[in-house]
């Protein structure tokens, strides 16, 4: 549990971000694994969700945290310039990832005309996959953290001094793992489902259900304090929600057509 593994020329190599890029390569290897390399506008599109991806990662805290500057801005305001930036954008946020993500792969389908749902199908056991690289990353790095537990708890994990900002010398649960292993096992359902339903919207529509109710269940269960927290849910909790319900609205919008052409 290092965030920093090595440096190469003066520049450090942190944990996270290897494996965010480990996570990339290994999303690209299950696209083509499921696509072969048939559709020339994948590799733009999933470079394109690469890119809007990394935008939203870090404008999600900040969007959220408007609301909290303009109730507490005598707080804010006497924040240093540098210390407010990196409280404001010092934060990566999946969620934020995720609707970067597919913003950019909707604005590229609507331009040339191309459909959405088999694209996002076809991508969402890669996203499954990349996350859950990430997750380790966060692991690794000590961030995203859990709750306090005994030391016997079969999910306790104590972190060192130089973690990320996870309290050191202290038990807590091993959310970042816990969430790895089930991204991994949607992964696997997802791949498994695509060969069954490709093109149809089903897949990505089981990746929002899945997901969202294994994050919402999961925030109960973290304690690190940058999470962005309006009342009895997070702001993570809050998008998983809507998540959820727009996936099973899509769903059943699918599977209602589907039943209208038989």
């Amino acid at each position: 549990m290092h965030p920093i593994l090595f440096e190469v020329f003066g520049i450090s190599i942190g944990s996270f971000g290897l494996f965010i890029i480990l996570g990339a390569v290994a999303a690209w290897f299950v696209v083509r694994l499921l696509a072969g390399n048939e559709d020339k506008d994948i590799p733009l599109v999933f470079l394109l969700c690469i890119c809007g991806g990394l935008i939203g990662v870090f404008l999600l805290r900040p969007i959220t945290r408007i609301p909290e500057i303009i109730i507490n801005w005598e707080r804010f305001r006497h924040i240093p310039f540098r210390a407010f930036i990196s409280l404001m954008f010092g934060e990566a946020v999946f969620y934020g990832g995720l609707i970067g993500g597919a913003v950019a792969m909707l604005l590229y389908c609507k331009a040339f005309k191309i459909p959405a749902l088999p694209i996002a199908d076809l991508f969402a056991p890669a996203l499954a996959v990349a996350h859950g690289f990430g997750r380790i990353g966060c692991f690794l790095g000590g961030c995203c953290y859990g709750i306090h537990v005994s030391s016997s708890h079969v999910f306790a994990v104590v972190f060192p001094p130089v973690s990320a900002g996870a309290p050191p010398g202290v038990p807590l649960l091993a959310t970042q793992l816990i969430e790895a292993v089930c991204l991994f096992i949607i992964a696997a359902l997802l791949i498994i489902a695509y060969k069954k339903a490709a093109g149809t919207g089903l897949v990505v529509c089981a990746y929002g259900i899945l997901y969202s109710v294994v994050r919402f269940i999961l925030e109960f269960f973290r304690n690190d304090e940058i999470r962005g927290v309006y009342g009895v849910f997070s702001t993570s909790q809050y998008i998983s929600i809507a998540l959820f319900i727009v996936s099973v609205v899509l769903m059943w919008r699918i599977l209602d057509k589907s039943k209208e052409k038989l």
